[in-house]
């Protein structure tokens, strides 16, 4: 796990929910540029107050910035191929406003 900011677009609508001690919190999913042409997708979750606040005002499409803890790893697909990853527990969530409302 490390620290750091990642930006990319929403590739969802970020959903609430609810863990067994009922306590709120985010998930969403994003594509971030590798950099090279190609993108890699991100799981976002959210426990705090302030970017679960954020997320829930996003939609698909939405380009946002994320800080916190990002964890790389690798899944596997149907024809055994390896696809990297991310995984990030968002301390903070920075969204551009759509041109919508600009």
């Amino acid at each position: 796990m490390m620290d750091g900011l990642i930006t990319g677009r929403l590739t969802g609508i970020p959903e609430s929910r609810v863990d067994r001690n009922r306590r709120p919190y985010m998930v969403a999913r994003m594509r971030a540029n590798a950099g090279d042409g190609s993108s890699i997708p991100v799981n976002i979750v959210a426990f705090d107050a302030a970017p679960c606040a954020v997320l829930r005002s996003l939609a698909e499409g939405d380009a946002i910035a994320l800080r916190g803890s990002i964890t790389p790893k690798v899944w596997i697909d149907r024809q055994e191929e390896a696809h990297a990853v991310l995984d990030v527990v968002a301390q903070q969530v920075m969204a551009a406003p759509s041109l919508s409302d600009l």
